[in-house]
């Protein structure tokens, strides 16, 4: 997706939506890419900064008030993990079940949860 194409996604969004907005160009590493994670989501301080953590914090989102859909925006997606690219297909995994989760889960709890990967 271009960045133009993400805007007009953005636009799109219902006012109950919580969006966040992360940069490729700022998680070029694992410790980079949970820091931008932690920060830009308001991880929780206990945020262990790894693959199982990002997952579970991802899974859970009780800190920040409940949305009606969580839209998660990666910009500059060609950038993300650029110094360990092998690892790319992780972050893609985690995002997938994370979308399938909120999709699934318990009936209090299903939200859409949606993951824009955009080249700038």
């Amino acid at each position: 997706m271009t960045a133009q194409e993400a805007f007009s996604a953005l636009q799109r969004s219902p006012d109950d939506a919580a969006v966040f907005e992360l940069h490729g160009a700022s998680m070029a590493n694992h410790d980079r890419l949970f820091e931008e994670f932690s920060q830009r989501m308001s991880f929780p301080e206990y945020f262990g900064k790894n693959w199982p953590a990002l997952q579970d914090c991802l899974d859970d989102l009780t800190w920040i008030p409940a949305a009606g859909s969580y839209l998660l925006v990666i910009h500059e997606w060609a950038d993300v993990l650029s110094e360990c690219e092998r690892d790319r297909p992780v972050l893609e995994r985690i995002l997938y079940d994370v979308g399938s989760m909120w999709a699934q889960g318990p009936e209090s709890m299903i939200a859409p949860f949606n993951t824009l990967l955009v080249s700038d």
